[in-house]
């Protein structure tokens, strides 16, 4: 059941859609909150009301990134209890679907990353990583309860998929070529997998 949205939860995603609007307009470094306010449709002083901060408009626009993957990955799951293998082509399918619908949103990823290293808020960066890794662990842990694998391996598990993905997306951006891209995604499920069983043996 859906819940209504308030007046100032329905400005705040509109905020935070002109900011990525904006941000795919004209990166991180060209967007300013001027830009944003203008983008979203709203007044400066409404955008600072709910925003105290750039840098906390860039940590609201990367959590609805992450939160827009994570639902496309909740409906791919939806009445199912997959096994591990099944979570993990679902976990890299899903993510790989949702990452390809945008290039230029991706762009805005990996600028938002050196933005936070270059501006010495590595703890954005860090909130950035840290926000997949919980993303990959939480979708690749059972629903039912039931374990297969530890808590640690099942970070070790999502750290080796986030890392694979990244590779894939940087490297689609720089070259772009879908058929190998395909084929390297199906080869980071398998080895994925592999990494899977090997940790629960280990177990």
């Amino acid at each position: 059941m859906k819940t209504t949205m308030s007046k100032s939860e329905i400005t705040r995603a509109q905020i935070i859609q002109g900011a990525l609007q904006a941000l795919e307009k004209t990166g991180v470094l060209g967007t300013t909150t001027r830009k944003i306010a203008a983008e979203a449709n709203v007044q400066l002083a409404t955008l600072h009301y709910h925003f105290e901060s750039k840098s906390a408009l860039l940590v609201a626009v990367l959590e609805a990134m992450i939160d827009e993957i994570a639902e496309r990955l909740r409906e791919d799951r939806a009445g199912k209890e997959p096994d591990l293998d099944e979570r993990i082509e679902i976990l890299v399918r899903g993510t790989w679907r949702s990452i390809m619908q945008s290039r230029t949103r991706q762009i805005v990823q990996y600028e938002l990353t050196l933005y936070a290293l270059r501006e010495g808020a590595q703890w954005l960066a860090d909130q950035q990583y840290e926000a997949y890794l919980r993303l990959y662990r939480d979708q690749l842990t059972s629903k039912s309860g039931k374990t297969e694998l530890s808590s640690q391996n099942y970070i070790l598990l999502a750290r080796f998929i986030l890392a694979g993905i990244d590779g894939l997306i940087l490297q689609e951006l720089v070259k772009p070529n879908r058929s190998r891209s395909t084929h390297a995604i199906e080869t980071l499920i398998y080895t994925s997998k592999q990494l899977a069983h090997k940790l629960a043996r280990e177990a």
